[in-house]
C-alpha cells in the first residue's frame, strides 16, 4: 500500500514539475507572442482622462492614448494625452511597468483657459491587473509637473478591455 501512494505521488509531483515550465512560458509570453490592443477608460490629471486606446507590440513596450471633452453646466472641459510605458515585470496578462506622458487639458470657452497649468508631463510606475481574461484594471501612480511650476504625485486608474 505504501508503495502504491508513493509511486503515485512520485508520478504526481513529476506532471506538475514537467506542466510548470509550460504554464509560466505561456503566462510571461502574453505581451510578447504578439501585439496586442486595449481600449477602455481612464481617468487622470497626466496623460489624459476619457476614452484610452493602447497599443502593445511585441517585446517590453507600450503606448497609450486618452482623452476626452466634458460639458456640464459649466465650461467646457477637454483633455488629451499620451503615455510611453516599458515594462519592467509581466506575470501573464498582468504586469507592472514604468510610464512616461503628457497631456494637455483646457477648462473654458473660446480660447478661455481658467486652468493655471494646462501642460502636464511626469513619469511613474503602474500595475495592470488583469481581473478577466480580456479586461484590465490599472492604477498608477506618478510625479507630475504643471506648467505653472507645481510638482504633485498623482494617481490614476483605468479599465481596459485587451485583444490581439
Amino acid at each position: 500500500m505504501r508503495y502504491g501512494t508513493f509511486l503515485i505521488t512520485l508520478v504526481a509531483l513529476v506532471l506538475v514539475a514537467a506542466a510548470t515550465p509550460l504554464r509560466a512560458q505561456e503566462q510571461t509570453e502574453f505581451y510578447q507572442q504578439k501585439e496586442r490592443w486595449g481600449v477602455g477608460l481612464q481617468a487622470g490629471l497626466m496623460s489624459g482622462m476619457g476614452l484610452a486606446a493602447r497599443f502593445h507590440p511585441q517585446g517590453r513596450f507600450g503606448f497609450q492614448l486618452a482623452g476626452g471633452a466634458f460639458k456640464g453646466s459649466g465650461d467646457m472641459i477637454g483633455d488629451i494625452g499620451i503615455e510611453g510605458q516599458f515594462d519592467f515585470d509581466l506575470d501573464g496578462r498582468n504586469r507592472f511597468y514604468g510610464f512616461v506622458g503628457m497631456g494637455l487639458y483646457t477648462n473654458g470657452e473660446d480660447g478661455d483657459d481658467k486652468l493655471d497649468g494646462p501642460f502636464r508631463a511626469g513619469f511613474g510606475l503602474a500595475y495592470d491587473w488583469a481581473f478577466a481574461r480580456t479586461m484590465v484594471f490599472s492604477t498608477s501612480l506618478g510625479l507630475t509637473y504643471f506648467t505653472d511650476g507645481v510638482f504633485l504625485p498623482l494617481p490614476q486608474v483605468g479599465l481596459y478591455y485587451i485583444f490581439d
